[in-house]
């Protein structure tokens, strides 16, 4: 299978995507909102970004998960996901939690002891570690159920399974109706179950790839309209308690997963210099992004910059000493091996 730029270029701009959210879901922790109109820009913000983003983030990898384990076999693959993702986990968990936790109160100017917080879930990398446990429960599922074998499973199909499933599932929506994080070593089932499913989905997509992208490819843009409707409905009735809202979020969530894969299918397809650098970095970036998001929405909160602007800033500056770090710190190491499997030369890059 030649590279799939695409889906390269997809799962980093998703992870970066990450950044953004994180800055408009955590922004009033700091400032109250200038206005109404404001308030609900933000809300919509974070909420179109939530909709899909992990969703689709697990989709594609269950597509290389199914990659990995045809072209180099279950223990190759199991391997390749210890060091990839398991050992990352391990290293970074500590040393981010700790970040989090000093940067997210202004540690430096309240004084606050940070260090005697002893970690009791994953935070923002709750995403490896289930990544970890889907990595397992592929193989083992492999063995009964060979998905190469499985024929005739439509992508529209598979889009209204999970659609039902989400609000069927326990756990999945929280609260406020929304998507649901569960960082907890015992994460809630129903979540794991549904982002499963989304994996489960990505591994057929690849057996079935022509069939499957070809399909989201030509009807990104239906998918997409389709979407765009179904999130326009939910965020206008999300407190109204009507039965039918947890079944338009789940349609609207599983049609903004894969239509935008498809829109990244129809324009994304092409190898790029710059689109390579950021798939390289974009895990580094997720890695490490939070506790700067923090930092900046503490220090421009304080100041009264206001939440638009803060978020910009707050964005943009994270993205670019994210970018500058791992050009320096990760890009030419041993840690480019950690995180990406290789390290690129310094003077290949000249």
């Amino acid at each position: 299978m030649p590279r799939m730029h695409a889906l390269d270029a997809a799962r980093a701009s998703l992870l970066v995507l990450g950044i953004l959210f994180h800055s408009a879901v955590f922004v009033y922790l700091y400032q109250e909102p200038g206005s109404f109109l404001e308030f609900v820009a933000v809300a919509f913000t974070h909420q179109i970004l939530h909709v899909f983003r992990m969703p689709a983030f697990f989709v594609i990898a269950g597509f290389f998960a199914a990659f990995l384990v045809s072209t180099r076999g279950a223990r190759s693959f199991i391997q390749n996901r210890a060091a990839r993702i398991a050992l990352p986990l391990v290293l970074f968990w500590l040393p981010v939690t700790f970040a989090n936790s000093w940067t997210s109160q202004g540690a430096w100017i309240t004084g606050r002891n940070t260090f005697d917080v002893f970690p009791i879930d994953f935070q923002h990398l709750w995403f490896l570690y289930f990544l970890v446990l889907f990595s397992v429960a592929f193989v083992l599922l492999a063995r009964v159920l060979p998905l190469e074998k499985l024929r005739g499973i439509h992508p529209a199909y598979a889009m209204v399974v999970i659609t039902l499933a989400l609000p069927l599932l326990p756990g999945v929506l929280n609260d406020q109706g929304e998507l649901g994080t569960s960082s907890r070593l015992i994460p809630e089932a129903g979540l794991l179950t549904w982002y499963f499913l989304l994996f489960l989905s990505g591994a057929i997509a690849y057996h079935q790839r022509e069939r499957w992208l070809d399909f989201l490819r030509n009807r990104a843009f239906w998918i997409m309209a389709i979407f765009g409707a179904l999130f326009m409905l939910f965020f206008f009735i999300q407190d109204t308690g009507w039965v039918a809202v947890n079944l338009i979020y789940g349609a609207a969530s599983t049609t903004g997963s894969f239509g935008i894969i498809g829109l990244f299918l129809r324009f994304a397809h092409r190898p790029s210099k710059t689109m390579r650098f950021l798939s390289d970095a974009s895990y580094w970036l997720y890695l490490i992004h939070l506790p700067l998001v923090f930092f900046f929405l503490f220090i421009f909160g304080v100041n009264g910059f206001g939440a638009p602007l803060t978020i910009t800033l707050t964005s943009i500056l994270t993205v670019a000493i994210g970018l500058i770090s791992y050009k320096v710190l990760v890009r030419h190491t041993v840690i480019s091996n950690l995180l990406n499997g290789k390290r690129h030369p310094i003077r290949a890059e000249k």
